[in-house]
């Protein structure tokens, strides 16, 4: 029986780092992947990928009327459902093009857009058995990465028994087309 490898990753999809480890995989007899796309906010992908200012604590807001607030508040919610659903549409899109960039290799292929906790994603991912025999964890570099930041492939290994490979992209890929 081939062996089972899960992926988890986002931004660094189509890589070239990450591409040249999924070959191996094959190689080396992994013939069956479940690739995870934790559903990164896209206000997330703008600050890592441009270095732009998010807002959050410390941004001040003037006092407003309870008509304006409950208006206000009701465009903050468009403007999330909005963000919400252009963070699954790039996940999908980046989901669909590594499968079938697995599948054109010779592996067999599916997967699932996530939460946006990676940790959590992983863990649901990983509660469908077979158990996977490898863990594929894609970043972006060390110094914008928030997964390792948080330490993700390691939070990841202490969930499971199969060995956890952590793949950084190169920063020249900093700056692409999310699309392209």
């Amino acid at each position: 029986m081939a062996g089972r490898c899960l992926v988890v990753a986002n931004q660094t999809l189509g890589g070239t780092e990450l591409s040249r480890a999924l070959e191996d995989c094959i190689a080396r007899g992994i013939r069956r992947f479940h690739v995870v796309v934790p559903r990164t906010p896209v206000e997330h992908e703008t600050a890592i990928w441009t270095g732009g200012y998010g807002i959050g604590d410390g941004f001040w807001m003037p006092a407003v009327a309870e008509d304006e607030l409950e208006e206000i508040l009701a465009e903050n919610s468009r403007r999330r459902q909005a963000a919400d659903e252009e963070a699954e549409r790039r996940a999908r899109l980046r989901l669909d093009r590594v499968l079938e960039q697995i599948r054109a290799a010779g592996g067999a292929a599916d997967g699932e857009v996530g939460s946006e906790d990676p940790l959590e994603a992983a863990t649901q991912a990983m509660a469908h058995p077979p158990p996977f025999d490898e863990v594929i964890v894609s970043t972006l570099p060390s110094g914008i990465s928030r997964w390792l930041q948080m330490d993700l492939p390691s939070r990841i290994g202490r969930l499971t028994d199969a060995p956890v490979t952590t793949i950084e992209a190169e920063p020249d890929r900093i700056g692409a087309d999310p699309e392209g």
